[in-house]
C-alpha cells in the first residue's frame, strides 16, 4: 500500500526534469545523424556509379535506424512528461489537504492515511451534554472526509507508479530491441494496410490519438515515410507532432535553399519558422505546411501543450503570415505566458475559488494555419495597387475565414485529444479577421473560453435569417462556449473593429463580458498602457524602462491563465 511519507519522498519533478535532458540529447544526435545525411548528399553532387549508390544507400539504411531510436526515446520522454505531471498533480493535492486543510485542525493522520478526529473535551458539569456529542460527531465527520480524500490520493498515486514504471519498462525495451533488430519488429497488418492505401488513418482526433498510442516507433516512422506531413494531424502528441514537423522543415529548407520549384518561394517562411525555433528553445513545432494553401502555414507552441493545465490557441488576422509575423507573434505569446504563469505561481493555495490552480502552467499557441488576407487597406486611390486592392476583397469576405475554421476547429479538438489530462482549460483567442475565423470555429466544436479583440464580428447566424439582419439579433448561443466565458475587447481608435462586416462588434453582443482596453494599474501594481490601435493588444511598451504588457495584454494573460476575476472589466 502506497503511504503518506512514500508521496512525501517521492519527487516528480524529477521526471520532468529527466524528459527534458533526455529531448535535449536526443535533439543533439538527430541533429548530428542530419549533418551526416547533408554531408553525404554532398558527396552525392560529386560521386557517382555503383560505389556511390552503395554509400547512398547505406546512409540511409542508418538515417531510418536513427529515426528509429529518436523516435523511441522521444516516446520514453513522452511517457516520463505524461506521468511526472500526472503524479505531481496528484502529490500536490495530497500534500495540500495535509499541510493547507488540515492545518490547525487538531487532527492526526497515519501512515496510512486514516485520520483521527481530536477529543472534545466534555463539560464537567454536564458530562453527558448533547452539544459535546454534537461537536464530536461534526468533527469524526470532519475527519472521515479528510480519510476519504487522502486515501483516494493515495490509492491514484500508487495506482501512477505503477502504470507509468509498466509504460516506461514497455519503451526501454523498445528501444533495446533496436540494438538487434535496426530495422525494428515487421509492421502488423493494420499499419501495412494503411501504408498499401487499402486503409486511412482515423480522422477523428481523439481517435487518431487512440490508435496512435498503439504503435511501436518503427510504426510511426513508417508512416511518416509515407506522409511527411503525418506532423500536422491533430490529434498525435505534441512531442511526435514537433519531431516528424521539425525533419520535415530541415528537408524542406534545404530543398529551397537548393532552389527546388516545389518550395523555393517559401524559403523565407521556411527560414523564419527555423529562426523562431532556433531562438527559443523549449517551443514545439506544431504545424508545418507549405503545400495546401497559397501561404505557408505553421503554429508553433511556447512550451509542451500536453502537460500545461491551461492551453491557449491566438490566431491572427489580416496582413499575418508565417514570414513576416510567426516570430513577433512568439515574443508576444512568450510574455502573455511569463505573466499568467507568474499570476498562477501568486496563487494561494487556500483561495477557495482558484488554490486548485496554484502552481499551474499556461502554454499559448500561434496558429497561423490557414491563408490570411494581404494588402494594405487604403482610401486614397492613389495608393491601390494590385496588393491593395486583393487585400480589400479578401477581407471584406468571410471565404477565407469559412475555408480555415474546421482546421482551427479540429486543431482545437486536437489539443484536448493529446493532453494529458482531459480537463485542460482550453481558451480560444481570435484578433481582428482571426476572430472571424475564431467565432466560426467555436460554433463547431467547444472549448471552455473564448476572447476576441479588434473583432469586425464573430459571423454569427442571426434568428431572423441572414437576409434580414437586425442588430442585436445574433444567435450568440451557437458559440460553442459556456455561458460567462466569452469576453471581447475593442480599442478607441480601432478601426477595423467600429466599422464590423461580419455582423456585430462582440461589444454590443448580449453574454460577452466587455475588457479594458484604457490605462489601468493592475492588481500587480503595475501602471499600465492602454490599447488604442487596431495592433497595439498584445505588444508590450516601456514602462520604467521595462517591457510590460498593457491593461489588454493583463486580459489576455488573466483569461488564458483562467483567472478572470483578475481581468479588468470595463465599468
Amino acid at each position: 500500500m502506497t503511504t503518506i511519507s512514500h508521496v512525501r519522498g517521492c519527487n516528480p519533478q524529477s521526471m520532468l526534469d529527466f524528459a527534458t535532458d533526455l529531448g535535449k540529447q536526443n535533439d543533439s544526435f538527430v541533429t548530428k545523424v542530419d549533418a551526416m545525411e547533408a554531408s553525404v548528399d554532398n558527396a552525392m553532387n560529386h560521386w557517382k556509379g555503383e560505389g556511390a549508390a552503395a554509400a547512398s544507400e547505406k546512409a540511409m539504411a542508418h538515417k531510418l535506424h536513427s529515426n528509429h531510436l529518436a523516435t523511441a526515446i522521444d516516446s520514453i520522454a513522452e511517457k516520463y512528461n505524461t506521468y511526472g505531471v500526472s503524479l505531481g498533480d496528484t502529490r500536490t493535492a495530497l500534500i495540500r489537504i495535509l499541510d493547507v486543510e488540515m492545518n490547525g485542525s487538531g487532527m492526526t493522520v497515519d501512515d496510512d492515511g486514516s485520520v483521527h478526529a481530536p477529543k472534545v473535551p466534555s463539560d464537567p458539569d454536564h458530562p453527558n451534554s448533547a452539544t459535546t456529542a454534537l461537536n464530536q460527531q461534526v468533527l469524526d465527520g470532519q475527519a472521515s472526509g479528510y480519510e476519504s480524500r487522502i486515501k483516494a490520493l493515495l490509492t491514484q498515486f500508487g495506482d501512477g507508479e505503477t502504470a507509468a514504471a509498466q509504460a516506461i519498462t514497455t519503451e526501454l525495451q523498445t528501444l533495446s530491441g533496436y540494438e538487434t533488430k535496426p530495422d525494428g519488429e515487421p509492421v502488423r497488418s493494420n499499419v501495412q494496410d494503411i501504408l498499401d492505401g487499402k486503409a486511412q488513418l482515423p480522422t477523428d482526433p481523439k481517435k487518431l490519438h487512440d490508435f496512435w498510442e498503439t504503435l511501436t516507433p518503427a510504426e510511426k516512422d513508417a508512416l511518416y515515410e509515407k506522409d511527411q506531413y503525418l506532423g500536422n494531424r491533430d490529434g498525435l502528441p505534441s512531442v511526435d507532432r514537433d519531431h516528424y514537423n521539425r525533419e520535415k522543415l530541415d528537408d524542406e529548407l534545404t530543398r529551397a535553399q537548393n532552389g527546388d520549384p516545389a518550395v523555393k518561394d517559401k524559403l523565407g517562411d521556411l527560414q523564419a519558422i527555423r529562426d523562431t525555433l532556433d531562438k527559443n528553445p523549449g517551443t514545439m513545432l506544431l504545424l508545418m505546411d507549405t503545400q495546401t494553401g497559397t501561404m505557408a502555414h505553421a503554429a508553433i507552441s511556447v512550451g509542451n501543450p500536453d502537460t500545461a493545465a491551461n492551453v491557449s490557441v491566438h490566431a491572427p488576422g489580416l496582413n499575418t503570415n508565417v514570414k513576416n509575423s510567426l516570430g513577433g507573434m512568439v515574443d508576444e505569446a512568450k510574455a502573455v505566458k511569463t505573466l499568467a504563469d507568474d499570476r498562477l505561481a501568486k496563487l494561494d493555495p487556500k483561495d477557495p475559488k482558484y488554490g486548485q490552480k496554484a502552481g499551474q502552467t499556461e502554454v499559448p499557441v500561434v496558429w497561423i494555419g490557414s491563408d490570411l488576407p494581404q494588402g494594405k487597406l487604403t482610401a486614397d486611390p492613389t495608393e491601390m495597387d494590385h496588393t491593395t486592392l486583393s487585400g480589400a476583397e479578401d477581407v471584406s469576405s468571410d471565404k477565407m475565414a469559412k475555408a480555415g475554421a474546421p482546421k482551427l476547429a479540429s486543431f482545437y479538438d486536437g489539443m484536448r485529444a493529446s493532453h494529458d489530462d482531459s480537463s485542460v482549460h482550453l481558451t480560444a483567442v481570435g484578433h481582428s479577421y482571426g476572430s472571424v475565423m475564431t467565432g466560426l470555429a467555436v460554433q463547431q466544436t467547444k472549448v471552455d473560453d473564448l476572447l476576441v479583440y479588434g473583432s469586425p464580428g464573430l459571423d454569427l447566424p442571426y434568428k431572423h435569417g441572414n437576409w434580414w439582419p437586425v442588430s442585436g439579433d445574433q444567435e450568440v448561443s451557437k458559440l460553442e462556449v459556456p455561458d460567462g466565458h466569452r469576453y471581447e475587447m475593442t480599442g478607441g481608435n480601432d478601426k477595423v473593429a467600429n466599422l464590423p462586416r461580419f455582423g456585430d462588434n462582440p461589444r454590443t453582443l448580449p453574454g460577452f463580458t466587455h475588457l479594458e482596453t484604457a490605462p489601468h494599474t493592475t492588481v500587480d501594481g503595475v501602471n499600465r498602457d492602454g490599447a488604442s490601435e487596431h495592433a497595439d493588444y498584445p505588444r508590450t511598451t516601456k514602462v520604467d524602462g521595462k517591457d510590460q504588457l498593457r491593461t489588454s495584454g493583463w486580459n489576455i494573460a488573466t483569461i488564458v491563465a483562467g483567472l478572470p476575476d483578475e481581468a479588468v472589466k470595463k465599468p
